[in-house]
């Protein structure tokens, strides 16, 4: 009979003291360019807090540990987050609460991964874990078209500075061009850069013209984004037309051509016999 008095005993003090993760908050797509994000970890200790409480915060896995709190002593950053959390930030008054949330300054794509939030005390444990990824949506997006020859045209896409991994397609009527080729490439930074080109011959075009459209998407962010270019088919080569229209702004830009120069002096001529 004592045995199962002290075993009800420990089951009421065990939820009187038991630790429980309430909500974790952690945004699961970030912007690159942010300026701050809060990762939130709302907790309990029952009715009574136990002794020895520690909120801790991992990064993709166990050993990853970057912030640690253990009240009433000011929190600890540690590794991947050192200099990227602003120390000053609390999110409660509570005593047992105010440093439990993390927030990060000027989040980088570096800081993609899975957070873990552990708090414990001497007799429990609770851990949740969630997700964040840091995008970067690019800075330099465009779609350009470029014809060497009479009955051909380059169309060339380019975007840079992307993360994550991105996919590049340039769509004719809605179906991707099957001669389209990428060059996907990566800087030390693990950032992108991928540039799509296709070939199309006149022929291919069946209408005055046609609109084709590059589109650029990060899948793992659920970002999309497009550029369009309108072709003309039977166009001279971009090359000559070029040439075409710099000839008269050479001329243009000329301060006194020969024959203009004649025509003034004749002009003068004339009415200077005029006046005699």
């Amino acid at each position: 009979m004592n045995y199962s008095i002290h075993f009800v005993l420990l089951i009421v003090c065990s939820k009187c003291i038991a630790v429980n993760i309430k909500r974790m908050d952690v945004p699961a797509l970030v912007e690159l360019g942010t300026e701050s994000v809060i990762l939130d970890c709302d907790y309990s200790t029952g009715e009574t807090p136990g002794p020895g409480l520690v909120i801790k915060w991992f990064f993709n896995g166990s050993t990853g540990l970057v912030y640690q709190w253990i009240p009433p002593l000011r929190p600890q950053v540690i590794g991947l987050l050192k200099g990227k959390v602003d120390m000053s930030f609390k999110i409660s008054d509570e005593p047992l609460q105010a440093y439990r949330a993390i927030k990060i300054i000027n989040p980088g794509t570096h800081l993609s991964g899975n957070y873990t939030c552990v708090v414990s005390t001497f007799i429990a444990e609770d851990s949740q874990t969630r997700s964040m990824l840091v995008y970067s949506p690019g800075n330099s997006f465009h779609f350009d078209q470029e014809k060497k020859y009479v009955f051909l045209v380059t169309l060339k896409c380019v975007a840079e500075y992307l993360y994550p991994r991105p996919v590049m397609t340039i769509l004719s009527k809605g179906v991707p061009l099957e001669r389209a080729v990428t060059d996907m490439r990566m800087d030390s930074w693990g950032m992108y850069s991928v540039e799509t080109t296709a070939l199309v011959h006149d022929d291919d075009v069946t209408s005055p013209w046609e609109e084709f459209v590059c589109l650029l998407s990060l899948p793992l962010a659920n970002y999309t984004n497009n550029r369009t270019t309108i072709y003309y088919p039977g166009l001279m080569p971009t090359h000559s037309a070029s040439i075409e229209v710099k000839k008269p702004m050479e001329h243009q830009a000329s301060n006194s051509p020969p024959l203009a120069r004649c025509t003034l002096l004749f002009t003068l001529l004339l009415s200077i016999k005029i006046i005699f």
